[in-house]
C-alpha cells in the first residue's frame, strides 16, 4: 500500500541520482536561457506619445501594430557599446577563463538582444559605437574573427529578411574602441571600419525624422587627414543658407559636454556623477566648442549618446548655444562586463508628422535581466550535485570497511561471550586470541642480535619512501570513501550537462 502512495521513485542507484540532477540543470537552463530573457524584454513597453491635434488619444504599446499599419508612430530601438571583450580586455588571464568570459558576455547579449528584438518588434534599430573591445589595434585576420562573432551575436540572430543593414539596421557609427579617439583616431582602422560597418557620416530620413549619424571622433582631431570627413559633412549639410525643414536626431558616440555640477543625469543612472575625464583613446565628454558648434550647426531637437556605459538624461542650455535647448540621453551599455549593475537599451516612440507638425515623440529605458544571477544558479546547483554525489558514494561503500568480525572493544566482547549473540566462530576467534596472549606472558624472552646497517643512500630512501606511504594512505583513503567513484560520477555528470547546455540552449538559442 506504501508503494502505491509514494510520489516519488526511490532511486536505488546513482544512475537514478545523476538522472535527477540532470533534469535539475535542464529545468534551470530553460528558465535562464530562455524564459528570463523572455519575460524580461516583455516587462519592456513601448512609451506612448500622446498625439497632436486632429487626433485624439494616446499611441500606447497595446495597439502599436495598429497604428504602424496606420503609418501613426514609429518605434526605434537605440543599443550601445556592446563592446565585446577578447583577447586584450582581461591581461593576464588565462586562456580557459578569459575563454569562459567571452562565452558568458557573448550568451548575455546573444539572448537578450534576439528576445528584445522578438517581443518589442522594432521599426528601426541604431547601434551607438563600441562594438568591439580592441577593434581600433587589432589586425585584419584578428578583427575579421572578432566581426564575425559580432555578426553572430547582432545581425545572424534576428530576422534578416525583415531587418536589413543599412535600411533599418544601422551599425555604422564608430566608437573610440573601433577607430580610436581624437588626434589618436587611426586611419586603417576607420577606412576598415567604413567598408564593413558602414558610412560613420550619414543622414537617414525616417517618417520625416532625420537621424544623423556623425563620428564625433574624427571631428573632434586637431589633424585635418582625420577630421576633414565629418567637418565637411557638417559643414556642407548644415551650412547657415540651408533651412531646417524635418526634427532631427543627433547620434554620437561621444556625449556632448555638459557641467556635471548643474546638469544632473536623472534617476536612472547607478553612479552619482558624471564625469568629464579622459585618457589614452578615450574622453568621456567632447570639447566645449566642439559641442557648441555641432550644437548650433546641426540644431537638433533630440540626442542619443553612449561612451560612458551608464545613463543621463540631460537638456543643454549652455551660454553660447543659439539655438532652442535639446535633450541628450546616453544610453546604457547592453553589456554586462561594463562596469555597470543594470544593462539596458533605450526605447523611442515618435509620432510620423508631416512638415508643419512639431516633432512629437517620448522615449524610456529597457532593463535586460540582472547579470550573474544565472552564474550564481549554475555553480550552486554544481556544488549541491557534487554534495549528494558524494554521499551516495559515501553510503555505498565496500562492507570490508563498515564492520569488523573481530570485537573492537570490551563491551563487544561481553557480547560475544553471551549466549544470544554468540556464534560459532567468533567465539573459536576470541579464544584463540586469549590463549595466544597467556601464552605470550609466559614465553622467555629471546634476545634478538645487532646487526650493523648495511651501507644505503640515506637522503633519497626516506623521502621515497615518504612518498609511498603517502600514495598508499591516499589511495586505502579514496577506496575506503569510494571517492573513486566519485569522481568518476561527477566527471560523467558534469560532461552530460555541459553537452546539454552547448547543443540544447547555446547553438539553438
Amino acid at each position: 500500500m506504501s508503494s502505491r502512495l509514494r510520489v516519488l521513485p526511490k532511486f536505488r542507484t546513482v544512475h537514478h541520482l545523476i538522472v535527477l540532477l540532470t533534469f535539475a540543470f535542464i529545468i534551470s537552463f530553460i528558465y535562464h536561457e530562455i524564459i528570463a530573457p523572455s519575460r524580461a524584454s516583455k516587462y519592456c513597453k513601448w512609451p506612448q506619445v500622446k498625439l497632436s491635434e486632429g487626433q485624439k488619444g494616446f499611441i500606447s504599446d497595446q495597439d502599436q501594430d495598429q497604428h504602424r499599419s496606420q503609418d501613426l508612430a514609429t518605434n526605434v530601438l537605440l543599443i550601445a557599446d556592446p563592446q565585446l571583450i577578447d583577447n586584450h580586455t582581461y591581461p593576464g588571464r588565462n586562456s580557459l577563463l578569459l575563454d569562459l568570459s567571452k562565452h558568458t558576455v557573448d550568451q548575455y547579449l546573444k539572448k537578450n538582444y534576439k528576445n528584445i528584438v522578438k517581443n518589442l518588434n522594432p521599426d528601426y534599430i541604431f547601434f551607438l559605437g563600441d562594438y568591439l573591445d580592441n577593434g581600433r589595434s587589432s589586425s585584419d585576420e584578428y578583427f575579421n574573427k572578432e566581426w564575425n562573432r559580432f555578426e553572430k551575436i547582432f545581425l545572424n540572430s534576428i530576422d534578416s529578411k525583415k531587418y536589413v543593414k543599412d535600411e533599418n539596421l544601422f551599425i555604422n557609427l564608430p566608437g573610440n574602441h573601433d577607430i580610436g579617439w581624437s588626434n589618436g583616431v587611426k586611419l586603417p582602422s576607420r577606412e576598415r571600419f567604413q567598408k564593413i560597418f558602414g558610412n560613420p557620416n550619414t543622414i537617414n530620413t525616417i517618417n520625416n525624422v532625420e537621424f544623423i549619424s556623425i563620428d564625433s571622433l574624427s571631428y573632434s582631431s586637431s589633424n585635418d587627414a582625420i577630421n576633414s570627413d565629418s567637418r565637411n559633412f557638417v559643414k556642407q549639410t548644415f551650412s547657415p543658407a540651408i533651412v531646417k525643414s524635418k526634427p532631427r536626431i543627433l547620434l554620437t558616440h561621444v556625449p556632448l559636454n555638459r557641467d556635471p555640477a548643474k546638469q544632473t543625469c536623472g534617476k536612472y543612472r547607478e553612479s552619482s556623477k558624471f564625469h568629464l575625464s579622459g585618457g589614452y583613446q578615450y574622453k568621456l565628454a567632447l570639447e566645449p566648442d566642439i559641442s557648441i558648434e555641432l550644437l548650433n550647426s546641426i540644431k537638433p531637437d533630440l540626442i542619443f549618446s553612449g561612451d560612458d556605459h551608464d545613463y543621463c538624461d540631460i537638456v543643454h542650455t549652455e551660454a553660447g548655444v543659439t539655438e532652442s535647448p535639446a535633450r541628450e540621453i546616453t544610453v546604457k551599455s547592453i553589456s554586462l562586463a561594463m562596469g555597470i549593475k543594470y544593462p539596458a537599451v533605450q526605447l523611442l516612440t515618435f509620432q510620423n508628422s508631416n512638415d508643419d507638425t512639431p516633432f512629437n515623440y517620448n522615449t524610456d529605458i529597457c532593463y535586460l535581466p540582472t547579470p550573474y544571477i544565472n552564474i550564481f544558479h549554475y555553480i550552486l546547483l554544481s556544488i549541491i550535485s557534487g554534495l549528494l554525489l558524494l554521499w551516495w558514494n559515501m553510503k555505498q561503500r565496500s562492507s570490508r570497511y563498515n564492520y569488523s568480525i573481530l570485537p573492537t572493544s570490551i563491551h563487544s566482547t561481553a557480547i560475544l561471550s553471551n549466549d544470544k549473540y554468540s556464534s560459532s566462530n567468533a567465539t573459536k576467534i576470541s579464544n584463540f586470541l586469549k590463549e595466544q596472549d597467556d601464552d605470550t606472558t609466559k614465553a622467555k624472552l629471546i634476545t634478538i642480535p645487532k646487526y650493523t646497517s648495511t651501507t644505503q643512500n640515506a637522503s633519497s630512501l626516506p623521502f621515497s619512501v615518504y612518498l609511498s606511504k603517502c600514495r598508499t594512505k591516499l589511495m586505502n583513503f579514496m577506496k575506503k570513501w569510494n571517492l573513486f567513484g566519485f569522481v568518476k560520477h561527477c566527471l560523467f555528470l558534469g560532461l552530460l550537462v555541459i553537452c546539454i547546455y552547448y547543443f540544447g540552449f547555446v547553438l539553438t538559442v
